[in-house]
């Protein structure tokens, strides 16, 4: 009797201490977490803690830069996102330079489909309009993000080829994505090839739409200095097709032009009149 009666006590106020706490309605161990711990940005495997509090800006914080705003998941590599001041407009996290010859084990990892997805659940995706008279454009990625988007209207039936140009152009790849982020019809070849630096869509709709093309550059090569050179070419006449009805900033994209682009055309819309 003596050596169960100890077990057994045990086991009672285990089964007492359980009772209480189900009653409670709060798992035993809830209380003391006053935060939720995700993985760490920058760190692969670490740890970070994403604070329950309100995000504060950064003038409350004594310094300048993009708002912060905290997330309760993220992928491993990062675990906050930043607006750009006055928007809803996401800024692009950084990802590790890639600094050898990115192969397609690479390419795989690097998923910016999943990426920008989980952008938009903080903000808006940030997006360059090219104007419907822009045959070519030059331009950097948007550093340490290493990729850029356009959006590009497309009529009815039309087709559309974009090409990507560079002096390392081994490091490069095109991705073509609808409103939402994902491939969308007649955009699944440019989804699934291997790096491919030239992407042709043809609208299969009966209506205009907008298609988004992402230039990513993971090695960061480009920038002022070394531009990439982005051609486009249509199959229709631009100035006998009108495209003004088409929305740019739709579904997860923010327009947000890039001020660093040089374009060549005469462009009346987008970021080629955005004041630098």
């Amino acid at each position: 009797m003596r050596t169960w009666y100890p077990r057994h006590r045990s086991m009672s106020v285990l089964a007492g201490f359980l009772l209480v706490s189900a009653l409670s309605g709060m798992p035993p161990q809830e209380g003391r977490a006053a935060s939720v711990p995700v993985a760490g940005a920058g760190e692969r495997g670490g740890q970070a803690t994403v604070s329950q509090a309100p995000a504060l800006s950064p003038r409350s914080q004594g310094r300048s830069g993009p708002i912060q705003r905290n997330v309760g998941f993220a992928p491993a590599r990062v675990s906050r996102v930043y607006l750009y001041p006055g928007t809803r407009t996401v800024v692009p996290p950084g990802w590790d330079r890639c600094t050898t010859m990115p192969g397609p084990n690479f390419w795989e990892q690097r998923d910016i489909f999943q990426e920008i997805r989980w952008l938009s659940r903080s903000g808006f995706i940030p997006v360059s309009p090219i104007g419907d008279t822009v045959d070519v454009l030059s331009d950097y990625s948007q550093w340490p993000a290493g990729w850029r988007a356009y959006g590009i209207s497309v009529p009815a039936g039309g087709t559309l080829q974009v090409e990507v140009q560079h002096t390392k152009l081994g490091w490069f790849r095109l991705l073509l994505v609808d409103k939402w982020g994902v491939p969308g019809p007649g955009m699944l070849q440019a989804a699934y090839a291997y790096r491919p630096v030239m992407v042709t869509y043809k609208n299969p709709g009966k209506e205009a739409t907008a298609v988004y093309v992402i230039v990513d550059d993971p090695g960061w090569w480009s920038d002022a200095k070394d531009p990439y050179t982005l051609q486009v070419r249509r199959d229709w006449d631009p100035a006998k097709t009108d495209l003004s009805q088409v929305k740019m900033v739709t579904g997860l994209w923010g327009a947000s032009p890039s001020v660093s682009a040089q374009f060549r055309g005469p462009s009346l819309t987008g970021p080629a009149v955005f004041p630098h």
